[in-house]
């Protein structure tokens, strides 16, 4: 079909694209191959004696596995033997004349790059490393797809196209399993009930893990208040509602069966103030710490208490001024001794993203604004409405469900800087795709795979969606 006799902008568009393709070819020729004979058949190796040197690049800016030229130096020609980093993420290199570089961007180095290249037989960044004077800008690219669930208020295990779900809190292993703490019931059964599920994209499933029941009295039953995924063991922790003195530990040796345990209280030699002051009160949601082997929960009373899995101890180790339920609870896996906590409806921590510094007990409210809103920028100033789930991928970049907001926040440490990955701030919806259009309803939690995928428990909408970032 002939475009252009239905659209007369197409056929001048399609030839531009194409010129523009072509353009491109033939100056990566040009600089990689035939501009420079001399250059090609000299090919100069790398001198450890010779400084690098550093010219220009062009792109200034693009997206993941876009090529850029890195023009300068003392290079050498073994591509083996060249570095070249975005931020702090290693790019892979194409080829080398040993004035220019060819090289393709990596995924995710960050929305300003310093671009920087090393050489020689140094392995690390730093070593005979120089750094362009301007930055490369990252172009993101996300959307967001429904893993399972069309809204309908019950779970049903089975192929994800027919699956239903309820999503309140989900984790995801190193090995893609998606594991979701539900709630409203299972068809054909008590709507009352709650449960635990595993769902397996390569597998096409959802399978039911445990039934938990129900509680007399409270609606929401036992339900799983933090599901956190050791992705180097496969071990899932987590804690039950109203179970004030327990914790889970979920083997997968053992096909993913909860396993409910008691804990009791030590004292603290480092804070002898906290001996016999224990927690009373439920609201205690859970994080796990990969690098310490350590669970670590606040309850409603402020308390921050770090249990062993192994051996059932609970210690107190900080008791915040500020009460009430907080939610989201990770660790920066960067700096592992910095706990991070998203503020729910406790007096003084609402709307607020918190941390602790494990090793000081430095206790800092990261954000200022105590009452809800939206606003992207630095932490210092951004707003959030009842941050719920918060949880930090390998680089080091927390994602955050921002419930009432239904949106999808992100926060890098290194900058400090808020940004909304998806979402249209206070409009709920359910509709997949990018970032103008992608709507959410009350997410409630967020897990994130080895490949930087963030799957999200979407709670009013009934859904397992998820976010592929580029």
């Amino acid at each position: 079909m002939d475009k252009s006799k239905f659209n007369p902008t197409w056929d001048n568009k399609n030839r531009r694209l194409t010129r523009g393709i072509w353009l491109f070819a033939m100056v990566v020729c040009s600089l990689m191959a035939c501009h420079d004979e001399t250059e090609v058949q000299e090919r100069p190796a790398y001198d450890p004696a010779t400084p690098i040197t550093l010219t220009s690049f062009f792109p200034d800016s693009g997206r993941i596995r876009d090529e850029v030229i890195l023009e300068g130096g003392n290079f050498g020609t073994d591509i083996s033997k060249i570095r070249v980093y975005f931020n702090k993420t290693k790019a892979p290199v194409i080829g080398t004349s040993g004035r220019r570089i060819f090289a393709t961007v990596p995924r995710m180095p960050g929305d300003t790059c310093t671009v920087s290249i090393a050489a020689g037989d140094g392995q690390t960044l730093g070593f005979d490393s120089v750094v362009y004077e301007h930055l490369f800008r990252y172009r993101m690219t996300v959307s967001v797809s429904t893993v399972c669930g069309n809204g309908t208020y019950t779970n049903r295990p089975g192929s994800l196209d027919q699956a239903l779900i309820s999503p309140f809190q989900l984790d995801v292993d190193g090995n893609g399993n998606i594991f979701v703490g539900t709630e409203h019931g299972f068809e054909g059964g008590n709507t009352t009930d709650v449960g635990f599920v595993r769902i397996n994209e390569t597998e096409n499933t959802m399978e039911l893990i445990q039934n938990m029941g129900t509680i007399s009295g409270d609606s929401y039953g036992p339900r799983f208040e933090g599901i956190n995924a050791d992705k180097f063991t496969g071990m899932l922790y987590t804690t039950v509602r109203q179970q004030v003195m327990s914790y889970v530990t979920i083997d997968p040796s053992e096909n993913w069966i909860p396993r409910l345990k008691m804990f009791h209280w030590v004292n603290n030699p480092a804070y002898p103030e906290y001996d016999g002051d224990y927690p009373t009160t439920t609201g205690n949601y859970m994080g796990y710490n990969q690098f310490d082997g350590y669970m670590y929960t606040r309850f409603s009373n402020g308390h921050i208490v770090r249990i062993d899995p192994k051996t059932g101890e609970g210690m107190v180790i900080y008791k915040t001024s500020q009460t009430g339920t907080s939610i989201g609870i990770d660790f920066d896996p960067k700096h592992p001794e910095m706990l991070y906590i998203a503020g729910y409806n406790s007096t003084g921590m609402a709307h607020r993203i918190w941390r602790l510094n494990l090793t000081t007990n430095e206790w800092v409210q990261l954000n200022g604004a105590s009452t809800a809103g939206h606003r992207d920028g630095h932490i210092s100033q951004a707003m959030f409405n009842t941050p719920y789930g918060l949880r930090f991928d390998m680089n080091g970049i927390a994602y955050i469900s921002d419930l009432q907001n239904h949106c999808i926040r992100k926060y890098d440490p290194e900058t400090g800087m808020v940004s909304t990955v998806l979402g249209i701030p206070g409009t709920s919806g359910s509709q997949d795709g990018g970032q103008d259009d992608a709507t959410f309803n009350q997410p409630s939690a967020v897990g994130v795979d080895m490949d930087g995928n963030v799957y999200v428990a979407d709670r009013a909408n009934r859904r397992v969606r998820k976010l592929a970032i580029e």
